[in-house]
């Protein structure tokens, strides 16, 4: 039986790694993909990058979501720190001490770089080191220009790990502000996923229309659901990723409803979760849908004001928060502009 490993970095996995992955696999019976971390160097490469620090249990998850449905192929963790390895290149004893005691049986080492030729042949002198696509001809990326610029190589990004990197653009507001039109115009010019908000169509399914009724569960429940599209809709983007509403304008409308915060719904709440908070000025005119009724003026500028508030108080960076207001026609176009310069 021939077993081989596929160590590596993966830091992201791209599509370079997930080919050349697929190609070992073709050469042996059973295949081991270990993914490497270093928790301060890999930290050190993010950084350096501009990108948020990616774990190894999170690239092991990409790497298994990408291959799940590909029989015989197992994804390991290999924690160098925790095994006391060296910085490479001096760690290569301690780490071939570590490699056979994750995988003991193997008979290959893959692997996509020459240099490697040398360690491999010295530390593993009874296993055969095979390399695959060392000059990157099918897919001229590396982790390296991934890290430097996530939106100019998109198309490289393995599927699983895009929702890491789309910028996260909440849409929010009062009633009637132009927020819901907004978000599905964004999306359709970036060609991209968003989220709907949810209260109104939940109001027409379960209360037939009857906000009177609303209960506490009602609000938990949709700030439920709205987490779980939410998701859906990242798993999907295209570089950046719009959502209309999140659960501190479903915490706001709980107050307005019932006069009382819902514990269950702050628990939703997630200040880091956004790259970008667009606040929508209530300075369009006001449209009765049948179901609004706060369209007095002077009213809808308070309950502006409060929403501010209220993502203040929940702990939103106001690095990362703008009010916009205006036409139609000049909110669309600064925001197009922003959100540009967010994916150059």
């Amino acid at each position: 039986m021939i077993i081989g490993i596929f160590p590596g970095k993966f830091l992201p996995p791209h599509r370079g790694h997930l080919t050349s992955i697929l190609r070992a696999h073709t050469m042996c019976d059973m295949l081991y993909v270990i993914v490497s971390e270093r928790e301060h160097d890999d930290g050190i490469l993010c950084r350096t990058g501009k990108v948020p620090y990616i774990s190894g249990a999170l690239r092991k998850k990409w790497l298994c979501q990408e291959l799940q449905d590909i029989e015989n192929v197992k994804i390991l963790l290999l924690n160098e720190e925790a095994y006391n390895i060296p910085s490479w290149p001096h760690g290569w004893k301690d780490w071939a001490m570590a490699i056979r005691s994750l995988v003991p049986n193997f008979n290959i080492i893959f692997g996509g770089e020459v240099g490697y030729t040398e360690g491999s042949n010295t530390y593993f002198p009874d296993k055969k080191y095979v390399i695959i696509d060392s000059d990157r001809s099918r897919w001229p990326v590396s982790g390296t220009a991934i890290r430097a610029n996530p939106y100019k190589y998109w198309d490289y990004i393995i599927g699983a790990a895009r929702p890491f990197f789309a910028k996260k653009i909440l849409i929010t507001g009062t009633e009637s502000c132009g927020k819901t039109t907004i978000t599905k115009k964004l999306a359709k010019i970036f060609y991209t996923s968003w989220s709907e908000e949810l209260g109104r169509h939940y109001s027409k399914r379960y209360l037939g229309g009857d906000e009177s009724t609303f209960t506490d569960e009602d609000f938990f429940r949709i700030a439920h659901l709205q987490y779980e599209q939410d998701y859906e809709a990242l798993y999907k983007a295209n570089k950046v990723c719009f959502f209309d509403t999140d659960a501190v304008v479903t915490s706001y409308y709980a107050k307005i409803y019932l006069g009382h915060d819902v514990e269950g719904v702050r628990k939703y709440i997630d200040p880091s979760r956004y790259d970008l908070v667009i606040i929508m000025r209530p300075d369009v005119k006001w449209i009765d849908d049948g179901l609004r009724f706060l369209g007095e003026d002077k009213k809808r500028w308070e309950l502006h004001e409060s929403l501010i508030k209220m993502y203040l108080n929940n702990g939103f960076d106001t690095a990362k928060m703008m009010e916009v207001g205006g036409t139609y026609e000049e909110r669309l176009d600064y925001i197009l502009n922003k959100i540009d310069s967010m994916i150059k």
